[in-house]
């Protein structure tokens, strides 16, 4: 991936599609670390949520740091990725943000579905059970309703 800062008009020039934050960001992060980069505002915060196994990458750009796709083209960004970019003649950006985790060159593999959907499984039931325990056939209307509120 190539990218050129303009560290005096804050603006980020990508001469390809983002389709793997990881690796945006740690280029990103090399560029901030450098000579040159490092006397300038940071470009962007990182979130990486860990859900066992894989990750949900976000990654925002700040300090007034831009966007831009220098070249005529098609390009995507794939993942959340919360940038204003700048427009420019003959450019189309596809964004494709997920609410869900992915797996990237970077990261690690994830669990399958079905090792999703046993874990959804074993915490609900957990769940129900102490719901069950606590709204039992002894309990009066008000232990419902405190168990609610709490």
């Amino acid at each position: 991936m190539a990218l050129t800062f303009d560290h005096t008009n804050l603006v980020i020039e990508s001469t390809a599609s983002i389709t793997d934050l990881p690796v945006f960001h740690a280029v990103l992060r090399d560029w901030e670390d450098s000579d040159v980069g490092m006397v300038h505002p940071v470009t962007h915060k990182w979130k990486a949520l860990d859900l066992g196994g894989a990750f949900f990458y976000q990654l925002d750009l700040i300090n007034g740091w831009r966007l831009k796709f220098p070249a005529a083209g098609n390009y995507t960004i794939s993942g959340n990725l919360n940038a204003t970019i700048m427009p420019v003649a003959g450019v189309y950006v596809e964004r494709k943000t997920s609410a869900a985790y992915v797996t990237t060159a970077q990261g690690g593999s994830g669990p399958s579905a079905a090792d999703i959907a046993a874990a959804v499984r074993a915490d609900l039931a957990a769940e129900l059970t102490r719901i069950d325990a606590a709204i039992s056939s002894r309990a009066t209307v008000n232990d419902i309703m405190l168990y609610e509120v709490l």
